[in-house]
């Protein structure tokens, strides 16, 4: 299973769970976005390029309100440490969109296949 599958089964898990961005017109709320920011591969010893891939993914939980977004959130994180081999998982800032009148909480997280 790949680090993106893992990824949505995790956080869909919790809520409604989209990568890159919600379609239009979706409604449900809390909802999880992911999009993929970053990959490498580590090498090995034997040059053959079959070392671990890392994958660094952005997270956005978007709800009517902070609290709601940020307690998913946390509980995004914990999935995620629960699901996949967790590197690190960085903060982003907090946001709220006046046009769409949704609060975010977001983060990075790298994971390894």
């Amino acid at each position: 299973m790949s680090v993106e599958t893992a990824i949505y089964a995790a956080l869909n898990a919790l809520a409604p769970t989209f990568p890159t961005v919600a379609p239009q017109g979706t409604t449900a709320l809390p909802r999880i976005t992911y999009q993929r920011v970053a990959g490498s591969d580590a090498p090995n010893y034997a040059g053959d390029g079959m070392g671990a891939t890392s994958v660094r993914v952005q997270v956005d939980v978007w709800a009517l309100d902070y609290a709601t977004a940020r307690r998913l959130s946390d509980q995004a994180r914990a999935a995620l440490y629960a699901a996949l081999t967790v590197g690190s998982i960085t903060d982003n800032p907090s946001d709220y969109e006046s046009d769409t009148k949704l609060h975010r909480a977001s983060f990075d997280v790298e994971a390894w296949e």
